[in-house]
């Protein structure tokens, strides 16, 4: 059974950090695009080879994700211009600043990130296209669907769906996340004492991620990362110490308290996202709003799938104990991975 499980389990650890994620950030005006794209260096690094952030191999970077990154208006495409610049950006990050012009004014942009199709599955880019006057158009782009179209005008109603559907994406494809709600079900416990901690999650990761995302309280990747993983690991290790002492009604009891106090870090994990799209204030409040709705749509998914096979797999004596384990491993080499890649 702990084989097998381990089997199942061990792979995740590939995936580890958070889902990967690119973005740009456009400016129209008149005929011209200015532009910064965003990556990670291990993402990049998965597809060529960088020594010096400081110094990046330009032409190879312009061939791996500017030449695939197509920009066309109304009137044609439009072709990119000499003088395009990288640096570094954030702890492991690499910023490129590039330069388009359109054959005629800009009112309607079509771009193509055609990069997605040599980066691995599951890749998201975020894309923020400023036209100016607070009209700002946000688009989010995928292995299978690398194209997207921008306007002037905006759509609220699109808005929401748009931020909505990224944050059901977002507690998806977070291992991280899915781990440590799957290991608060492995000691059982009532309806009761399942939706006192669930709820306790809900509230404390909503508060964080709301302040962090309207920049009121803006604690670096660098610390949340290795803290989220370590969550993980504590809640498996707590998980194991419960089994063993016969005292799975006692945690239980006492449960929500923790988990409203990780949930808080957690919620810092899940504003990365928005915080680094710069949305004005007030698309930032309506994207909040349904970016936690769709973060809170993927965890009831998860729960409502995860509980009943929970629930009958405990049955067997060593599965908790096992799964446990498991769990508590994997928040611990992501604790050690983490903390190795700042």
């Amino acid at each position: 059974m702990r084989a097998a499980l381990l089997a199942l389990l061990l792979p995740a650890a590939a995936f580890a950090h958070q889902p990967s994620i690119s973005y740009s950030e456009l400016v129209a005006r008149g005929r011209e695009v200015t532009g910064t794209l965003r990556f990670s260096l291990t993402d990049l690094r998965g597809q060529m080879r960088i020594e010096d952030p400081r110094n990046p191999p330009l032409p190879a970077l312009g061939r791996l994700v500017l030449s695939p990154f197509v920009v066309k208006s109304p009137e044609g495409p439009c072709p990119l211009q000499p003088g395009v610049s990288a640096e570094p950006d954030g702890d492991d990050g690499l910023a490129l600043h590039a330069f388009w012009l359109c054959p005629g004014e800009i009112d309607e942009l079509w771009i193509w990130a055609g990069f997605l199709e040599s980066f691995p599955p599951g890749h998201t880019h975020l894309s923020r296209i400023d036209f100016g006057q607070d009209q700002i158009s946000q688009r989010v782009a995928q292995r299978d669907e690398t194209s997207f179209e921008a306007r002037r005008s905006r759509s609220t109603a699109q808005d929401f769906w748009r931020f909505l559907l990224l944050g059901i994406r977002h507690i998806f494809t977070g291992y991280d996340h899915i781990a440590f709600l799957v290991a608060l079900l492995l000691l059982g416990g009532s309806l009761r004492d399942l939706v006192k901690i669930v709820t306790a999650f809900t509230v404390a990761h909503s508060i964080t991620l709301a302040l962090a995302a309207l920049g009121l309280v803006t604690p670096p990747a660098r610390a949340v990362e290795p803290l989220i993983a370590a969550s993980i690991a504590f809640v498996g290790l707590e998980n194991l110490w419960a089994l063993r002492r016969g005292s799975c009604e006692s945690v239980l009891r006492h449960r929500w308290a923790l988990t409203f106090a990780f949930g808080l870090v957690h919620g810092f994990g899940f504003a990365a996202v928005l915080r680094e799209l710069q949305l004005p204030r007030a698309t930032l409040v309506a994207g909040l709003i349904s970016f936690n709705l769709g973060v809170e749509c993927g965890q009831v998914c998860i729960v409502a799938l995860a509980l009943p096979a929970v629930r009958v797999l405990r049955r067997a004596p060593r599965f908790a104990p096992a799964a446990s384990a498991c769990i508590a491993a994997l928040g611990a080499v992501w604790v050690v991975a983490r903390l190795l890649a700042r």
